[in-house]
């Protein structure tokens, strides 16, 4: 495998922060909540000159818009996205019917760089891939746009349609392949990591991993956490994880505790051999910003959407 090299310096990677699926949150001002990833979200992040990451799916038409997760619920129906049509899901779900990505692009002309991670993103979706791939180009000749995904064999099947875009390989819990034979999960995510990295050294311009909630753990290895996982199952582990060096399931820590060392050096090696650039995501807390220090990080994913709309602008344009 030939690596693969940056071949001029993009904005993006110069050490700002990248709003999380746009800005949204409660905004006191216009007295409404701006959701995440809608086209509303996307516009106020591009009018305030804030870079910003969205998460995009497939319409059964093969129309690339903003959703994070295929099943929307209106009124108690749930709709899935790659069902319907794109006017389908405008006549179904109303004000509801997400954004296409084509207009979040023209309406952005350029201003702000722009991450779009992929979710629905599967080697075999060739017509999927030829669209998206269509659209990323018309907009990057003058712009920055970055392309991501979990999966590293869509990123390498994608990287031969795209030119002036870059492309991100992601490091965290995430579906891998394995998952489709139930193999355990430890096997799976360790899978992942070694798969995605030797992908990214040799195909993707940036790699980008999930960052370490927990401080008094960061030091030591690094546990990915989901983003769905409630606050009282998180004490739960935290509590486990005080008691682990001393409990019969101190192997399997330690197990996990030496892949997750792997994990980073081996993105330590990619770093220094490829000097690629590593983005880090999400950060919801200045605190977090010490434990990632050391990690090879240019870039930062922020999410302030708790504080509320105007305070998530004024941190992002202030930190």
């Amino acid at each position: 495998m030939v690596i693969k090299r940056l071949k001029r310096n993009f904005t993006i990677l110069d050490g700002k922060l990248i709003a999380h699926k746009g800005i949204y949150g409660y905004s006191y001002k216009l007295r409404q909540n701006i959701e995440p990833n809608s086209f509303l979200s996307c516009k106020i992040a591009i009018d305030n000159g804030i870079p910003f990451e969205c998460d995009i799916r497939n319409t059964l038409d093969n129309i690339p818009v903003l959703a994070h997760d295929n099943v929307i619920e209106s009124e108690g129906i749930k709709i899935k996205v790659n069902k319907h049509n794109y006017n389908e899901l405008v006549e179904l779900l109303k004000d509801k019917a997400p954004a296409k990505l084509e207009d979040v692009l023209e309406y952005n002309n350029s201003k702000v760089s722009i991450i779009v991670d992929a979710k629905e993103a599967h080697i075999f979706y060739s017509k999927y891939r030829d669209n998206l791939a269509n659209i990323l180009n018309k907009y990057a000749i003058n712009g920055e746009i970055m392309l991501q995904s979990f999966n590293p064999f869509f990123m390498l099947s994608m990287r031969n349609h795209l030119k002036d875009v870059l492309t991100g390989q992601l490091i965290c819990r995430g579906k891998t392949i394995l998952d489709s034979f139930k193999a355990p999960k430890r096997v799976a995510f360790a899978y992942e990591r070694i798969i995605s990295l030797i992908c990214f050294i040799a195909r993707t311009d940036v790699i980008n991993m999930e960052n370490h909630e927990d401080e008094k753990w960061h030091k030591v290895t690094r546990f990915f956490i989901s983003k769905e996982e409630s606050l009282k199952i998180k004490r739960k582990r935290d509590k486990l994880l005080d008691k682990i060096e001393n409990s019969i399931y101190k192997g399997r820590y330690r197990i996990i505790k030496l892949t997750d060392k792997i994990q980073l050096k081996l993105v330590k090696m990619a770093h220094e051999l490829t000097k690629k650039p590593v983005l880090s995501f999400t950060i919801t807390d200045e605190k977090d910003f010490n434990c990632m220090e050391n990690l090879y990080i240019v870039s930062y994913i922020a999410d302030f959407s708790e504080l509320g709309l105007e305070k998530y602008i004024e941190k992002m344009k202030n930190i």
